[in-house]
């Protein structure tokens, strides 16, 4: 409304003013609400559109940030809170060279700001290294950056003061060399259950960390397991393996109580019992580093009974925005972080159980010919590009009308209840499994059914009040009629949130990408 009358203005100032109220609380999405509210009484103010992008930055709709910071600018173009929430957009969007250039305007403003430098900063360093690629073509650098937890030598950390002071549970670990005599990785030679019961309660539970060498040995060990599966999971309990419940977790993100919450209510990973993580394990909450080393040490202890999908949160970028990064280089070192980020890249990007049901982390693709079988083909290794089923994989989220539609988030698609039928019936499936969203309830079926969202980070963030939920694929032991699944093979169960130590999401942030 470009003249809103004195009351329209008025009503609107008090609109913003609850939505600022539910910033303080967390609740983003409500905040956008009240900030909506707001625009659509008076949509001449500059500061409604940027506080409500502020809050679409923290709901990680990259897009629709970016055009509210256009139109807080274009409404005042000193509002260098909207410069800045843009550039942070641009970088969620990967476009670091539009988002470097919002963020030198805001420290020609600025230039004390000690956040717009370090997301200045990391725009640099995205560009370099794209230069740097380019210039050679990829091939040397990519090969280079996969050899990172191969490269590993165990006696680089042993003068390191944190093992000396280690008294925690001990592991053994054999250099593994190739045939040039070159370090080729590390194998923990003894990795027990009683060895990650001892790192839980005797460490991490206790605040405590494990020495870098530690740390790094298990990450190279992980990464090797990983790299050497296909893109694609298969696993299976219908035909075979009968005994073995299967169970689906969404989005823990760094919450490392309610993740050990999930193993006391619904029993440990076993011969008898495999769990699939699908992606998001990082970032946001304050203990991802802990939830990391946990996963990777399940693996390796169970590699045919641990299983995690790349989430969108396994990447550089969001690392860098929402915590990880600066979590691992607290705790540990930024060694250790690029250790981590390189075997993100090896992460499997989706699973199928049974045949008949796919999970990814995000969403289907918009090609609308897409088959499993260029799942299998995508070439994972690498940070994923701006589109494409790679992208799509992590990112797209599902809507209510037919067809495809633009995302919020900027990146992948909105895919409608036709595109998931036509995507099941192409490929002889029976429902997709996704996270990537909030459900309040935990789980989400929609799509007549086909379609379920499961989120397993409940209370997310300390403020969303949500439950969490878990997947048990159990043929012919399942229960239908609840939380409104129809299929006789899935047992659907839904948790709350545990108490856990006085520490608030980000908590070791140095700022992250400033926001």
């Amino acid at each position: 409304m470009s003249n809103p009358t004195a009351d329209e203005s008025s009503q609107a100032l008090k609109f913003k003013d609850e939505g600022n109220v539910y910033v303080k609380k967390q609740d983003f999405a409500k905040a956008v609400e009240f900030y909506t509210k707001a625009i659509e009484l008076d949509a001449t103010v500059s500061i409604y559109f940027s506080n409500r992008a502020f809050a679409e930055l923290k709901l990680d709709n990259f897009q629709t940030a970016m055009t509210d910071c256009t139109s807080a600018i274009a409404l005042d173009p000193k509002n260098i809170k909207a410069y800045h929430r843009r550039g942070l957009a641009y970088v969620g969007l990967l476009e670091f060279r539009k988002a470097k250039k919002d963020l030198e305007l805001v420290l020609k403003g600025k230039p004390g700001d000690a956040t717009a430098k370090n997301a200045y900063n990391i725009c640099e360093k995205f560009i370099r290294e794209e230069r740097f690629r380019k210039a050679i073509g990829g091939s040397d650098d990519d090969a280079a950056r996969h050899k990172l937890c191969r490269s590993v030598v165990l006696s680089s950390f042993d003068s390191n003061a944190d093992l000396q002071k280690y008294d925690g549970p001990t592991l053994e670990f054999e250099q593994i060399t190739n045939e040039k005599d070159e370090a080729d990785g590390i194998r923990i030679k003894n990795m027990s259950q009683e060895f990650v019961s001892q790192m839980v309660n005797d460490v991490f539970l206790k605040g405590k960390t494990l020495p870098k060498k530690y740390a790094a040995c298990i990450v190279s060990h992980a990464e090797r397991l990983l790299r050497n599966e296909p893109t694609l999971i298969e696993l299976e309990n219908e035909k075979a393996n009968q005994d073995v419940k299967i169970s689906i977790c969404g989005d823990t993100h760094g919450q490392f109580y309610d993740v050990l919450n999930i193993f006391k209510k619904f029993g440990k990973v076993g011969p008898k019992h495999t769990y699939l993580f699908n992606g998001d394990f990082v970032d946001r909450g304050s203990w991802s580093c802990e939830v990391a080393l946990l996963f990777y040490c399940l693996k390796i202890l169970y590699p045919e009974n641990f299983y995690l999908n790349r989430g969108n949160h396994e990447t550089d970028n969001m690392n860098k925005m929402y915590g990880f990064e600066d979590e691992c280089k607290y705790k540990y070192s930024a060694r250790i972080f690029d250790l981590f980020s390189q075997s993100f890249e090896t992460l499997p990007l989706a699973t199928i159980v049974n045949g008949h049901y796919i999970i990814m982390h995000g969403g289907l693709p918009s090609d609308s010919t897409s088959t499993i079988e260029d799942i299998r083909k995508i070439d994972r290794f690498s940070q994923p590009p701006r589109e494409g089923l790679f992208m799509e994989l992590l990112w797209s989220d599902p809507q209510t009308a037919p067809g495809l539609g633009p995302s919020q988030r900027g990146l992948g698609f909105s895919f409608g209840p036709d595109i998931t039928a036509k995507y099941l019936e192409r490929n002889n499936l029976r429902k997709v499994f996704r996270s990537h969203e909030v459900r309040m309830g935990g789980i989400f079926f929609e799509h007549d059914q086909k379609l379920a969202t499961v989120f397993s980070a409940p209370n997310y963030c300390d403020s969303q009040n949500n439950k969490g939920a878990i997947i048990h694929v159990v043929p012919g032991k399942g229960k239908s009629g609840q939380y409104n699944n129809d299929d006789d093979d899935l047992l659907i169960e839904v948790f709350t949130a545990v108490e856990h130590p006085d520490i608030k999401p980000m908590a070791y942030s140095n700022g992250g990408m400033g926001f």
